[in-house]
């Protein structure tokens, strides 16, 4: 006679089982560019940064591809060199110019982190944005709790931007000025202000979700981003995840630079919204092109830019079907910004899976989140990338969204 134990772990067999078929039957087959051998054979070379030019050209402004890079040396340092000057043209430092980094103790500024990362891109060739003068998370320990609104508002944050700012010079694509204040329970029905509020986010009269906002108004952003438009002349953006649908959060995102542009007289051509990009590959876990390409160009006709700033993609299984939408997903967020009017730089968030921060489980399904694998090889994602910048330096026509599977879009 079968024990009950058994006979319920045999029923969660089966649920699981059948939790799984289900996924792998929500995983569309798509078709992808490099299917066609002619774009096949030419994206093995993996040297995105010998198209670069003539995607600029293209675009008629500088184009920037590019990844993540913590100073003083990454794991697998000779790969990582490699990568930066053949595939990445375009470098973020991941942790080494934000607050804690940059200014452990108050006015006791250490940048040589920060400015090691930016002179490694020089080393490269490569260009450098800036990543970020303002976040509620990794912040230095002598800040919350230990300050007055009127003394953050007025100094604190005037002196932390303007120093790290002016450290990095002008050789700057852009800067994150303010980085994920806006709560991801916000309604359309919210102004500015109870967007950012709502977070419960720092400035919070403590921490994170110490529930009394210690600056009750949007005065701390404005004293972020007016400094930055003092010191900076890039770009200046305005940096988020789970944005870039027709939702409430991205509607928030159109309220604060609006606000932003009203009360801290930032013109909007000086504007741009970052868009992380920390997706996933399953139908609810990412942004439909055509939704993405409405928000860029909504951002367009205001004059403001679009950047996709910390991309990575997990998937739900290390297997052919899951491999190749990672890959359509990934294609149509490039082709998404390379189409677009008002978008130049396009940052992928950590090098390969064994140094990714995206981790198997919690909802990560696998993981396999980057360009490269655990070993620096390359994936499908990888030549799709490099035969999706090709084509569109040849000058050919936008194509369909590949994400949504072969019933919808094929193109080969």
């Amino acid at each position: 006679m079968t024990s009950p134990s058994t006979m319920v772990a045999f029923s969660l067999s089966i649920v699981v089982t059948a939790l799984a078929a289900l996924a792998q039957a929500q995983t569309p087959n798509v078709s992808l560019l490099i299917d066609d051998p002619y774009y096949y054979d030419l994206a093995q070379s993996l040297d995105v940064r010998s198209l670069l030019p003539f995607v600029s050209l293209r675009k008629g402004a500088a184009f920037h591809w590019g990844s993540t890079y913590s100073y003083p040396a990454a794991a697998e340092a000779n790969w990582t060199s490699e990568k930066f000057s053949t595939y990445w043209g375009h470098i973020v430092a991941e942790n080494d110019c934000k607050w804690y980094a940059t200014e452990p103790e108050r006015q006791d500024f250490t940048l040589s982190a920060c400015e090691g990362v930016s002179q490694y891109a020089a080393e490269h060739f490569a260009t450098f944005r800036g990543h970020n003068t303002f976040w509620h998370n990794q912040l230095p320990a002598w800040l919350p709790g230990n300050v007055t609104a009127s003394d953050l508002v007025n100094n604190v944050i005037p002196t932390h931007v303007s120093t790290v700012i002016k450290s990095l010079g002008w050789n700057v694509t852009s800067w994150d000025v303010t980085n994920e204040l806006i709560s991801d329970t916000a309604t359309y029905n919210m102004t500015s202000l109870e967007c950012v509020l709502n977070a419960d986010r720092w400035p919070t009269v403590t921490y994170d979700g110490g529930s009394t906002p210690l600056v009750t108004n949007l005065s701390f952003a404005y004293a972020a981003w007016r400094t930055a438009l003092m010191y900076d002349p890039g770009k200046l953006v305005y940096n988020d995840y789970s944005t870039g649908a027709q939702d409430a959060k991205t509607e928030c995102v159109f309220q604060l630079i609006a606000d932003l542009n009203i009360n801290a007289s930032i013109p909007y051509n000086r504007m741009g919204v970052g868009f992380q990009s920390h997706v996933g590959a399953q139908e609810g876990y990412y942004v439909p092109k055509a939704e993405l390409e409405t928000t860029f160009a909504r951002l367009a006709a205001l004059g403001v830019d679009a950047l996709v700033t910390e991309m990575d993609l997990w998937i739900q299984a290390n297997d052919t079907i899951n491999q190749r939408y990672q890959a359509a997903i990934w294609g149509d967020y490039l082709d998404a910004c390379l189409y677009a009017s008002n978008c130049f730089e396009f940052v992928n968030w950590d090098n390969r899976d064994d140094t990714s921060w995206i981790t198997p489980g919690d909802g990560h399904g696998v993981a396999m989140a980057t360009l490269f694998d655990m070993y620096g090889n390359p994936k499908p994602v990888t030549y799709e990338i490099m035969a999706r910048f090709a084509r569109y330096a040849e000058g050919a026509a936008e194509m369909c969204a590949t994400a949504l599977g072969t019933e919808s879009c094929t193109v080969y």
